[in-house]
C-alpha cells in the first residue's frame, strides 16, 4: 500500500514515517516536505513542496496510487493569526481537496482515499462559541474538522476522512508513569503514530478518534507491530 506523510519532521510526523518503515502493510511512502530529510530508506520518497496550496502535476503524478494521507502538519501557536490560518487550514484542506480529486479518482475496486488529519482534544467545532484559552487554534482546528466531514459527504464515494484527536503527547521514553495517562488524557507518541498508521490502512468505526482510542488501540497495535 502507497500513503502520502506530512510533517514528518516534526515530534508526531517524525514518529509516523519511523513506525511506517517497520509497517509490512506499506510498501511504499511519499513525504511531502519543505526540505529534504536524511532517511534513505527504500521504501520511502521525498517530495520537496514549497508551496501547500498548490499541487504541480508531477507532485500528483508521483502520488499516483497512494490509498490514503496522514496529515501532520500545522502549528500551536504562530507569530500571527493569518500565518496560523494559512498553515492549519488551508493547506490542510487545500491537499485534501486535490487528493480526493485527482487520486480518489484514480484508485481502483472501489476503493476510497483516506485523510487522516491530527488535530487535538481541546478543538472546538462550535465556530460560535466563546472559548477562555487558545482560542484562535481551538476554532481554526474546529473549522478544519468541520471542513473535512463536510467534504466527505461531498464526495461519499471517493472520500474517508478521520480526525485523530490525542491530548498531551508523551514521549516514548517519557519517565510519565504509564498508569496515569488516562488520568491525564495523554498518549505517547508512537502509541498516537500507530493508530494513526492503522486508521490510514484500515480505517476506523468513527471519523473523530479520541484521546482514549488513541492510546488504548494504539498500544495494542504497537505491540503486534513490533513482534513482527
Amino acid at each position: 500500500m502507497k500513503i502520502i506523510l506530512t510533517g514528518a519532521t516534526g515530534f508526531i510526523g517524525s514518529s509516523v514515517l519511523s513506525l511506517a518503515l517497520l509497517h509490512p502493510h506499506l510498501t511504499s511512502i511519499i513525504v511531502l516536505s519543505r526540505r529534504n530529510l536524511p532517511t534513505k530508506h527504500p521504501k520511502v520518497r521525498v517530495l520537496i513542496q514549497k508551496d501547500f496550496l498548490n499541487y504541480s502535476s508531477d507532485i500528483l503524478e508521483a502520488c499516483a496510487g497512494a490509498e490514503a494521507c496522514i496529515w501532520s502538519l500545522g502549528v500551536a501557536r504562530s507569530l500571527s493569526a493569518e500565518s496560523n490560518r494559512t498553515i492549519n487550514l488551508d493547506y490542510t484542506l487545500a491537499a485534501a481537496e486535490t487528493f480526493v480529486k485527482v487520486l480518489g479518482e484514480g484508485l481502483e475496486g472501489g476503493k476510497k482515499f483516506r485523510f487522516v488529519y491530527l488535530s487535538g482534544m481541546l478543538t472546538e467545532r462550535d465556530q460560535g462559541a466563546r472559548l477562555w484559552f487558545m482560542s484562535e487554534a481551538r476554532l481554526i482546528r474546529g473549522e478544519v474538522e468541520n471542513r473535512l466531514i463536510e467534504l466527505q459527504k461531498q464526495y461519499p464515494e471517493k472520500l474517508l476522512s478521520y480526525v485523530a484527536r490525542p491530548g498531551g503527547v508523551l514521549a516514548t521514553n517519557s519517565f510519565f508513569p504509564g498508569f496515569l495517562e488516562p488520568l491525564a488524557r495523554a498518549v505517547t507518541v508512537d502509541d498516537l503514530a500507530t493508530k494513526m498508521l492503522d486508521t490510514a490502512i484500515n480505517g476506523h468505526k468513527t471519523q473523530i478518534i479520541e484521546v482514549d482510542v488513541l492510546r488504548d488501540e494504539g498500544k495494542m497495535l504497537k505491540r503486534e507491530l513490533l513482534k513482527g
